[in-house]
């Protein structure tokens, strides 16, 4: 199993799964401290998660995920950002990458 653990979110990778895994204290602790979420004075923040909410914000969150993306509704939000990714990898050129023209 490979693991990375020196950032909030943590990932482990098993012979065929890729686990995820944030506390949701520090899931709450990103939404606070998004740069997004500032105040109309530009000085505090906009909105926080009350204490002791964090399960529902983080049930919240997850329905999010699975939504459909406001970008494309043919796809979940989680699944858009994905295809983000994919899309970086498919240009890369990366040696574990096999192209029809291989």
């Amino acid at each position: 199993m490979k693991k990375y653990d020196d950032q909030l979110l943590k990932f482990a990778i098993t012979n065929n799964k890729l686990k995820m895994e944030i506390k949701l204290s520090d899931l709450a602790w990103l939404f606070r401290n998004s740069p997004d979420n500032v105040a109309d004075d530009g000085e505090h923040e906009f909105c926080r998660v009350k204490r002791g909410e964090n399960q529902a914000f983080t049930e919240e969150f997850v329905q999010m995920l699975m939504d459909e993306a406001p970008e494309n509704g043919n796809d979940t939000r989680w699944g858009h950002m994905f295809e983000k990714i994919f899309q970086e990898l498919r240009e890369s050129g990366a040696d574990f990458l096999k192209y029809y023209n291989d």
